[in-house]
């Protein structure tokens, strides 16, 4: 069994460094390399900005080659709040219609490339753990179709798109799709590489501070000097970057996938070969890979990182998997990988403006759209007005300085919300 992503048999992340940064001096640097980072860069260097690209790991190595592959707007928004009641209407209304277009940014990227990176418009299928959820999920789909034009729909009935009796219904929404991850990020590296992008990797950043109307930076490498400063370093953000590494915890997932099963038999479990999630805070993720040859099942078995190859793990695939998809029958698993997972305290993105420094952090488990978009917008910010009236910028990130910790408490979590929601599938 492997305990590297899948994914990295189609683009394996690695070290570049195409110009020296000891001492050097530029318009923007850009800390973290992943999806954010990237279309930041790439659009700072359309603009004519000098643009360096730092990553104190293999370029991709992170989070961005490390998901599932799902793609969709706007679905998973502001999961431990009510934007309506912290927001208002009118803000909450803009704020949703915003993340949705983070999705129509990503399909306008890849217009002519969509079999490069294996875009497949599959949809997404959100199932109900509980009946409770499936009401909350119907209300959910009332509120996305009077504010947009995803047409969504409550299947009430499962049979003939996933055959168990876990799930109690599910929302389907249509304008979703699939991506191969690792060659999504192959695509929008060879695009900064070809905007003539400086980039080191790795390249750590150790500290940095404002000098009159400049940023000093700190590294691994040696002292940087820059006049605009973007930080995407998501989940894998640390002290080294400031304070506002309090707004944010790298959450353990991990995803197996399954030996080769075949099309047909893949397309006998999985009929509609879409995207699947669940509700639960415990949650299951799965998918087809892009060729339909095999299944590829997230989750959350430890909530503790680094344990791709323990007993535990792959007993908690071997099982759920058979859970969930009980005729699966005489399965192996090829692969086991981890990642970390950017989550932010009020499970909302966090996009923060000081001077000529922004911050971008917490995909929150919806990155592969929304990250590229704000990364994008990122730059556009520093570089223009015309986009200060961004709404996700608007959205207030507390910090926690318990968070180191709530980390050491996570696997305990893990333990409540199994416990919790298997008795909701159960009794309610």
């Amino acid at each position: 069994m492997k305990t590297y992503p899948y994914w990295w048999e189609f683009y394996k992340p690695y070290h570049f460094q195409n110009t020296q940064v000891s001492n050097s001096s530029y318009d923007l640097v850009v800390v973290g390399a992943g999806y954010t980072g990237v279309n930041a860069a790439i659009q700072a260097s359309s603009k004519g900005l000098k643009t360096l690209l730092i990553d104190q790991l293999a370029l991709g190595e992170g989070a961005s080659t490390r998901s599932a592959g799902m793609v969709s707007g706007g679905l998973n928004l502001g999961k431990k709040i009510n934007l309506f009641k912290d927001y208002g209407e009118d803000l909450a209304k803009k704020f949703i219609q915003e993340s949705i277009g983070s999705y129509e940014y990503l399909e306008d990227q890849i217009i002519h490339h969509q079999e490069e990176v294996s875009y497949q418009k599959t949809g997404r299928l959100v199932l109900a753990h509980s009946k409770k959820k499936l009401n909350a999920l119907r209300q959910k789909t009332n509120l996305l179709n009077s504010l947009s034009d995803l047409q969504i729909q409550i299947i009430e009935n499962l049979e003939g798109e996933i055959i168990n009796n876990y799930y109690k219904g599910g929302m389907l929404v249509k304008n979703a799709a699939s991506v191969n991850p690792a060659q999504l990020y192959n695509f929008f590296l060879d695009k900064a590489l070809s905007n003539k992008v400086d980039i080191f990797s790795p390249c750590k950043l150790l500290s940095h501070q404002k000098i009159d109307e400049f940023y000093e930076l700190k590294t691994s490498e040696g002292k940087i000097k820059t006049l605009y400063l973007i930080i995407a370093t998501n989940g894998y953000s640390e002290k080294d970057i400031g304070n506002e590494h309090y707004n944010i915890i790298g959450v353990p997932s991990y995803i197996a996938a399954t030996n080769i099963l075949g099309k047909e038999k893949v397309e006998k479990l999985l009929p509609k070969l879409r995207m699947y999630s669940d509700s639960k805070n415990d949650l299951y993720y799965f998918r087809p890979s892009p060729d339909h040859k095999r299944i590829l099942f997230g989750a959350f078995p430890v909530w503790a990182y680094g344990m791709e190859n323990s007993n535990m793990v792959k007993s908690f695939f071997y099982k759920k998997i058979s859970l969930i998809l009980p005729e699966i029958e005489n399965f192996s698993i090829d692969y086991i990988w981890g990642g970390k997972v950017g989550v932010t305290f009020n499970t909302l993105p966090m996009f923060k403006k000081t001077n000529n420094k922004i911050f971008v952090l917490g995909c929150n488990g919806s990155g592969v759209a929304l990250m590229p978009y704000l990364g994008y917008q990122a730059a556009n910010m520093l570089t223009t007005n015309q986009n200060s009236d961004l709404v996700i910028s608007k959205i207030k990130n507390d910090k926690n300085y318990f968070k180191f910790f709530i980390v050491k408490l996570l696997p305990f979590l893990g333990w409540y919300y199994r416990f919790k929601e298997n008795l909701e599938n159960k009794f309610l």
